[in-house]
């Protein structure tokens, strides 16, 4: 059993004796001291280590630089600032009733109540359906009331929808949005108060 183990470990020795004289030297003298005849064929003498480095970030969120930059824009307006606030959320549909919920942080039962009673306007017009979609630059109003100092003019929550963008798995909205606004009543479709609302007032 000693005589196999001596045997071995001397090859062992041996064999990595020569692999470091190879490494030592250049490769033609390595070729010429190994009497090696055939040196046409290509040999690989040493092994070539590669060391790498991995970067890792510390979020894993992106940023989109655009939509950063122009959310910047709509933030320095100072006549805006006061009276707004400018959100952003994710959604998995661009519903009106989806976009209301998240924006004005109301229930989908208040929204459909206020559906019901014909008080939601996109663009100065009157929804059909819950369900219509919303475009960039959308205007969306929900009436509150009728002002008691002019008949003229309602008093409304407005969500202006600034940006969307398409993710993955949801999409990304930002949004200004109006708690109290003052405008003047619609010249299309105006709205009318209900008797309802007539016997509140």
């Amino acid at each position: 059993m000693n005589s196999v183990w001596r045997r071995t470990t001397i090859a062992i020795f041996r064999n990595s004796l020569v692999k470091l004289d190879i490494r030592a030297k250049p490769l033609h003298s390595a070729l010429y001291n190994l009497n090696i005849q055939n040196a046409k064929k290509p040999m690989a003498l040493c092994p070539v280590n590669i060391s790498y480095i991995t970067f890792r970030n510390k979020s894993k969120k992106q940023k989109d630089l655009d939509s950063d930059d122009e959310q910047d824009v709509y933030e320095d307006d100072a006549s805006l600032s006061r009276d707004s606030k400018v959100l952003k959320f994710n959604t998995t549909s661009l519903r009106t009733d989806v976009i209301l919920k998240s924006a004005l942080g109301v229930s989908r039962n208040k929204i459909e109540q206020v559906f019901y009673e014909s008080k939601i306007r996109v663009n100065g017009k009157k929804i059909m359906k819950k369900s219509s979609p919303i475009k960039l630059g959308s205007e969306i109003d929900v009436i509150k009331s009728i002002s008691p100092h002019n008949p003229d003019h309602l008093y409304v929550s407005r969500v202006e929808v600034l940006n969307i963008v398409a993710k993955e798995e949801n999409i990304a909205i930002t949004v200004r949005r109006f708690k109290n606004l003052l405008i003047e009543n619609y010249e299309v479709d105006p709205y009318k108060a209900s008797s309802n609302e007539d016997s509140n007032e």
